[in-house]
């Protein structure tokens, strides 16, 4: 078993109510895995499944990335402005 850290922004954070969470996960783990796993540990995020973007050390990485529990995790969701 092994434990992610991830840092959550935004709307993400609020619904929540921390700015980071642990999940721990079995196995060999991709970005999906570990984004499935949030939702079903916190259903009040099934409603930006669709929309969040995650990023692994610092860059945007698709779903199907391998994920180490050494590596920095963020989910951020679409933001506008003008």
């Amino acid at each position: 078993m092994a434990t992610y850290r991830v840092l959550l922004f935004s709307v993400l954070k609020q619904k929540v109510g921390d700015s980071m969470v642990h999940v721990e996960m079995v196995g060999s783990t991709t970005g999906r895995d570990l984004l499935d796993r949030l939702v079903a540990d916190y259903p009040l995020l099934a409603d930006y499944r669709s929309i969040v973007r995650m990023a692994v050390n610092h860059e945007y990485a698709r779903e199907d990335v391998r994920l180490s529990p050494t590596d920095e995790i963020a989910l951020i969701t679409p933001v506008s402005g003008g």
